[in-house]
């Protein structure tokens, strides 16, 4: 088995970014350009491998998705790729001069000129042929680091060696659920970051990757010799990986959630019981105290071997509450009416309960950057605002004063912020793509810093969020340009755009792309770019018109924590209807558990199952105008551009059939309850008949997801619990389901009533 088995639109992901033809039938050169042909030949004046990179993937741009060649001498119509130090101060920054013999493109580093072709293909790619117009522009990079990930990196195991259990463990969150990853013959960096795959990336703006790190694993130290027994196999893989990234301009940052805790039973607690910090709530996991000088030394001494021995590493990306088991005050705070008393897992370290958590976390985040620093002064340290919450009220100035004032922060944009669906009013805590932000806690994150001459980076998600996790992307492009124009507005110098999932390279993370430089484009305008360059200037206004209508109908939706956690959209067409009252809790939306039935509606909080039923039709009824326009605009397209155009109006689709299956078992459910409860037999059969309307609807929904389904194997994928939360095999058991009730069970009910 390999990974185009697991993930089929690997094959995809890893292909050249160059293959797929642009060339569109009757296209002609506008009066102001310039055509690309057999009589231009190619010059590369720059050295660097990163040139030449760009030089290659320039030329065959040129045959395989423009259809034409260059010569390869004896022409004075050049295109010529130079870099010049001088241009601007990024080296990603790129000049395009067109002239009627000439086409020049300069970079102020070798990573510039590769960002100037990718431009320079765009152009064509919008024009739908190798044109380019006459003129120059200049762009330069609105944010220093854009960091993404691959999707076809798992999370719950080790990315570079396939390590499983502690502290790689989704056990923690969810007992016996499958994690089918690293099973494959061709599993490891290698895959999971294809050459391709980065220069995709890359071409959609992305200029770092992200991995998990462990310091157990990775780093050997003096305190504690049982660790990074491994560490020289895994760092070697690193290094190779942040090596070959290099050559696409892309950096390596290391994730880090330190100090991890251990599980009770570990050795490691018999030689070192100083170190045994508070219990954490996912039994039987310790938490490592962070008070003790052990592991101060483990901080400090882990992150200079990694340095040392990886020194192409870019920094580390820190996250220091909430998720994983790790130090006393991860899952911690202060009672707001008592405010000498810790509560949470805290008071279980007689250490830790003494000291404040800006303490603690500052401490944490000023050992790990003082052993990275001393091998790399230049290395990044982030530290992720993620849950700080806990511990004061936004925007926690003493978590961020207790920080060293070398600290990069990252902030949650739109975490934080008062937002609304249908008229109830909420707080958004989540990342989230229907809240554009900034969000209020994030302003004043970037206000502290700001006022301090320090940068602020942002954590966003461009592809998709748990507001829908099974599909490659959002279908509210609309929403991603709003919130590039934001983060340019509010100052923000760098970027962390996914998690382990919303990471799929599409037409989110190419309209991310299309924003990330200055001068920035109009919302309306990049959009359009595009749209064009996908689907052609004909369907173009109506694409863009649609992304507008789907971002409007997604403002309806209930986006709590626990609505998208517990919520029935990740499995929609796939969620099984159960009319015994059971009493079962829905299964997690984010993993692949085992058991995925449920019947309780106790998640729909704060809104109420009503409500949330309420959202998820409105969403859809709105939605209904934004399909009409994407089929109006299918309807103009032709060749290429309707076969592209057909698989993102399948996306589109896809997302909506999963709404209407949400309010669909919402419906469901609370008629069933109402059926139960009722006691009058007319109200009862008049309660029967809604069930099997409910039903009805639902057979013909779910059956339009099947081939959706075929036609593109991105949709349904999970990113985080890698693998399908929605395939054939699953909607088929769901509608054999339904017509069971529909035939057998409902008949039965209105006999007993009759």
């Amino acid at each position: 088995m390999k990974i185009t088995d697991t993930m089929p639109f690997a094959r995809e992901l890893i292909s050249p970014t160059y293959a797929e033809n642009y060339r569109r039938a009757g296209a002609t050169a506008g009066p102001n350009d310039v055509t690309i042909g057999p009589d231009w030949a190619l010059a590369l004046y720059a050295t660097d491998e990163l040139a030449q990179v760009a030089a290659d993937h320039l030329r065959h741009f040129l045959i395989d998705a423009m259809g034409t060649e260059l010569a390869c001498c004896g022409t004075n119509r050049r295109i010529v790729l130079d870099v010049d130090p001088a241009l601007a101060e990024s080296p990603e920054a790129h000049r395009l001069r067109v002239t009627p013999d000439a086409v020049d493109v300069t970079g102020a580093g070798p990573v510039g000129v590769l960002q100037g072709v990718f431009r320079l293909e765009n152009l064509m790619r919008e024009r739908g042929g190798p044109f380019v117009p006459l003129g120059e522009e200049v762009r330069t990079p609105l944010f220093k680091h854009r960091i993404h990930r691959s999707p076809l990196s798992p999370f719950y195991v080790e990315e570079l060696t396939g390590e499983r259990g502690d502290p790689f463990n989704a056990d923690w969150f969810s007992p016996g659920m499958d994690y089918p990853a690293y099973i494959e013959e061709d599993a490891g960096p290698d895959m999971f970051y294809h050459d391709n795959l980065l220069l995709r990336m890359a071409e959609h703006g992305f200029n770092a990757i992200w991995l998990r790190g462990s310091f157990r694993h990775f780093a050997k130290c003096s305190v504690f010799p049982e660790f990074g027994r491994d560490s020289d196999r895994i760092l070697s893989r690193l290094r190779a990986l942040a090596q070959r990234a290099g050559r696409f301009g892309m950096k390596v940052f290391l994730y880090l959630n330190e100090p991890l805790g251990i599980a009770e039973h570990d050795e490691f607690f018999v030689n070192h019981p100083q170190c045994r910090g508070s219990a954490s709530v996912f039994k039987p996991m310790i938490n490592l105290c962070s008070s003790t000088p052990e592991v101060k030394t483990y901080l400090r001494e882990s992150a200079e071997y990694i340095l040392s021995h990886v020194p192409e590493l870019a920094g580390f990306v820190m996250i220091t509450a909430s998720e994983y088991p790790s130090h006393c005050w991860c899952r911690s705070g202060i009672n707001p009416e008592n405010p000498s008393e810790r509560i949470g897992e805290v008071a279980s370290c007689p250490r830790c309960r003494e000291r404040t958590p800006q303490d603690v976390v500052g401490e944490i985040v000023g050992l790990i950057r003082e052993g990275a620093t001393a091998v790399n002064p230049e290395a990044e340290i982030i530290a992720w605002n993620w849950s700080w919450a806990m511990w004061e009220e936004d925007p926690q100035e003493s978590v961020l004063a207790a920080l060293p004032p070398e600290t990069i922060v990252m902030g949650d944009y739109e975490r934080g912020e008062p937002t609304e669906a249908c008229g109830f009013a909420y707080t958004n805590d989540e990342y989230n793509i229907k809240v554009v932000g900034p969000s209020q806690r994030f302003k004043g994150v970037a206000k502290f810093l700001q006022d301090r001459g320090r940068p602020v980076y942002a954590r966003i998600q461009i592809g998709t969020t748990h507001e829908n996790p099974d599909i490659p992307y959002l279908p509210v492009p609309t929403q991603i340009a709003r919130k590039y124009h934001t983060l340019r507005e509010t100052g923000v110098a760098g970027l962390m755009t996914c998690w382990n999932f919303g990471n799929m390279p599409s037409l989110a993370t190419e309209v991310a792309g299309e924003f990330t430089w200055a001068p920035q484009p109009s919302v309306e305008a990049g959009l359009r770019a595009v749209a064009a360059r996908h689907f052609g200037p004909e369907a173009a206004d109506d694409v863009v018109a649609a992304w507008e209508r789907l971002s409007v109908a997604h403002n309806d939706f209930p986006g709590s924590i626990p609505v998208m956690y517990n919520g029935p959209i990740s499995r929609g067409p796939a969620f099984l209807f159960i009319f015994d009252q059971v009493d079962k809790k829905f299964p997690n939306s984010w993993l692949l558990e085992k058991d995925i039935e449920g019947d309780r509606l106790d998640w729909a909080v704060p809104f109420g199952p009503e409500k949330v039923l309420e959202c998820y039709r409105s969403e859809v009824a709105k939605a209904a105008d934004g399909l009409a326009l994407l089929e109006q605009a299918l309807a103009r397209a032709t060749g290429d551009d309707r076969r592209r155009l057909a698989r993102e109006l399948g996306v589109a689709k896809f997302h909506v059939i999963q709404t209407t299956s949400a309010a669909n078992v919402v419906d469901f459910l609370l008629t069933r309850n109402a059926y139960y409860a009722s006691t009058d037999p007319a109200e009862k059969m008049r309660l029967l008949d809604r069930i099997e309307a409910i039903c009805r609807d639902e057979v013909a929904n779910a059956e339009a997801s099947l081939p959706l389904m075929a036609a593109d194997p991105r949709l349904g994928w999970h990113g985080e619990a890698y693998g399908y939360m929605i395939n054939r095999e699953l909607v088929e058991q769901k509608l054999a389901r339904l017509r069971e009730l529909l035939d057998i069970r409902l008949p039965a009910e209105r006999a007993v009533l009759a």
